[in-house]
């Protein structure tokens, strides 16, 4: 670790939940954080959906850490996670949409693994980002996702890295944990400890990215559930754009 970063915060803000298609419920998650990891702050960002964010935010009192209500969309322009939101935001729409329908909530914008060409909907927009990435600024894009702890692609993250250092914007490091193992994989460190002081380091473009990738058992673990086919792509297909919150 590099020894200017030893006084600064942790935080995890790419997680999910058996909400969508993670493995553990938000109970177990948050039991997780509190008694295995030294997390400052978390965001639970399931896929298009809210509620299980909302409810570990009803149960902060009971928890050492910062809990950062957010979501991952499924936007026509790849994942996006939106961050400080409450509402789900509607899959499908243009990364402008996307972005401009967090905003509006007060949230912050942060695109996800946009080099996880594994993932259809991500694999569709990777070249446009590589020759036209202005297209990040001019849609108001906040940060991106410079380490993605889930990602074996040999490349993806570094490439991630280097569009948010090309184009001058914040990165952020996570787990995009699906298992209670990945938990912490890829970090955010910034400035402070609290939630409040993750959000001025994002927008300040004041964050450091570090990180591995998943434990192995912890891909096995994934691949054997029950949840692992629901990804964002699916539900973006098979939901319509207006779903409920609830289950």
């Amino acid at each position: 670790m590099n020894p200017a970063s030893a006084g600064m915060g942790h935080a995890d803000i790419h997680m999910h939940t058996s909400a969508s298609d993670g493995v553990p419920t938000v109970r177990e998650l948050l039991n997780h954080v509190a008694t295995q990891t030294n997390l400052d702050v978390i965001a639970i960002t399931d896929h298009d959906r809210v509620d299980a964010a909302l409810w570990a935010c009803e149960h902060q009192d009971e928890y050492p850490f910062d809990i950062v209500p957010g979501t991952e969309v499924s936007s026509a322009a790849g994942h996006i996670l939106g961050l400080w939101i409450t509402q789900p935001i509607p899959a499908r729409l243009s990364l402008a949409e996307t972005i401009a329908a967090i905003h509006e909530q007060g949230g912050l914008a942060i695109l996800a693994h946009p080099f996880h060409v594994h993932m259809g909907i991500v694999a569709r927009n990777v070249w446009r980002y590589i020759y036209r990435p202005e297209v990040l600024l001019e849609s108001k894009l906040d940060a991106i996702e410079a380490h993605n702890a889930g990602i074996v692609l040999p490349g993806a993250n570094v490439l991630a890295h280097r569009l948010a250092r090309r184009l001058g914007l914040a990165t952020t490091g996570s787990s995009d944990a699906h298992t209670l193992g990945g938990i912490g994989s890829g970090r955010t460190r910034f400035p402070g400890h609290t939630a409040s002081d993750l959000r001025r380091a994002i927008v300040q473009a004041q964050t450091l990215v570090e990180g591995t990738a998943w434990p192995l058992i912890d891909y096995w673990t994934y691949s054997r559930s029950s949840t692992h086919n629901r990804s964002s792509e699916f539900l973006a297909e098979k939901l319509p754009s207006n779903h409920p919150t609830q289950p």
